[in-house]
């Protein structure tokens, strides 16, 4: 029972969040970069990944899911943590980028040891 509501909660949070993924981060067409995230495949099946550019969540990643959208020019922070939270883990996993327009920026989370994900330049 507890395995169920656990897919549900994260099911419900997936849909919420894949309406509004785009909406923080807005920029004209021409001058856009993209944004794409990963998960790594063997990220594992408990946790979600909690995605927010310049500290704005825009995205939980779930099983099989990725990150597309865009960024405008400029200086950017990535960061990532994950749900239910990691021992370790108290505070976000970061990357900074600075975004060229018309360039895709592509990184994946993975684990970076036992305790900590972390977003890697692909």
């Amino acid at each position: 029972m507890k395995t169920i509501s656990s897919v549900l909660i994260v099911g419900i949070l997936l849909l919420t969040q894949s309406l509004r993924a785009d909406t923080p981060i807005q920029a004209r067409s021409g001058d856009n970069a993209r944004l794409i995230v990963n998960r790594s495949a063997d990220f594992g099946i408990e946790e979600s990944i909690n995605l927010a550019v310049d500290g704005v969540q825009v995205a939980v990643l779930g099983i099989n899911r990725n990150y597309d959208g865009v960024l405008p020019p400029g200086k950017h922070v990535l960061s990532i943590t994950t749900n239910p939270k990691t021992y370790g883990q108290n505070s976000p996993s970061q990357i900074s980028v600075n975004v060229e327009p018309g360039e895709t920026y592509s990184f994946t989370a993975v684990w970076d040891d036992s305790e900590r994900a972390s977003l890697v330049e692909r």
